[in-house]
């Protein structure tokens, strides 16, 4: 499964992590690459115009998707036909030949959105819809994200080892700025016991795995199938961990807040990946 991941050491002209929407680098794009940051098109965010309502403030906020897959020799393409979708509801986009999609979400409002195409796995993550979702608190969040087939995602799974499709959700966390080695994920709070095996991403062996115990050096890894770690058969609803070890101040940036310092909230579903990043500061 080399090939999966021999991509990561490719650094793509203009590409910025997908690590969620108020990263302070590359604040014009967020996550997939997970967490918050920019995205390989932060352009697609010029020229969106305010949506201010009475007194100009914004009555909704826009989402500018990008969407990419690897070919199989790891070229990385722009993907077609990826729905991205306000969660439990009809409000839905698609993205075009360009890879672009953007949704419309109310403002200020804890938001789910999925991502899913038919032959590809499918993602879920959380957000803020307030002022920290755009560049400069502007009205509009950049996200780029990677899609996987089934096939790459099931021989991912036979490296934790864990059932595919999902048993529950399977989460996938990322520190950003990354890579940065000794960052823990704990899951904390009332449903401790609705959340599987850890498992971090092993840069020795380029392979998840279930034997470490903080994540390891290895670059881009907001573009991976699993991020820099998560944690396997999670039970559909809303799980919180903590960024522990050396992961320093965090704060979310694709998730919403927990209930303490260094904690995020994230959205599982059935048979979804769920995406959460957090910025952090050096301890």
């Amino acid at each position: 499964m080399r090939y999966l991941f021999g991509f990561l050491c490719v650094c793509v002209l203009g590409a910025v992590p997908l690590v969620g929407c108020s990263e302070s680098t590359g604040d014009a794009g967020s996550g997939g690459s997970a967490g918050t940051g920019g995205s390989g098109g932060d352009g697609g965010a010029s020229g969106i115009a305010g949506n201010g309502g009475a007194g100009g403030a914004p009555e909704f906020r826009t989402y500018v998707m990008e969407f990419f897959e690897f070919d199989p020799e790891g070229i990385e393409v722009r993907l077609e036909g990826v729905e991205v979708c306000e969660a439990d509801t009809d409000n839905c986009v698609t993205s075009n030949a360009g890879g672009f999609a953007m949704l419309d979400v109310p403002d200020s409002e804890e938001v789910t959105i999925t991502m899913e195409k038919e032959g590809y796995g499918r993602w879920v993550t959380g957000d803020v819809s307030d002022e920290t979702a755009g560049p400069e608190g502007g009205t509009a969040t950049i996200g780029a994200w990677w899609m996987y087939t089934h096939a790459q995602l099931a021989a991912i799974a036979e490296q934790l080892p864990t059932p595919y499709p999902w048993e529950g959700g399977i989460v996938a966390l990322v520190r950003w700025p990354s890579p940065h080695a000794g960052a823990t994920f704990t899951p904390v709070g009332s449903t401790v016991d609705a959340v599987g095996e850890a498992f971090y991403f092993d840069a020795e062996t380029e392979k998840y795995s279930l034997d470490l115990e903080a994540t390891t050096e290895f670059p881009m890894l907001w573009e991976a199938p699993l991020a820099e770690g998560g944690f396997t058969e999670v039970t559909p609803g809303e799980q919180q961990f903590e960024f522990g070890g050396t992961a320093g101040d965090c704060r979310p940036s694709w998730g919403w807040p927990g209930d303490a310092p260094n904690r995020i909230r994230v959205p599982v579903r059935e048979g979804y990946r769920t995406y959460g990043s957090m910025i952090c500061d050096e301890q």
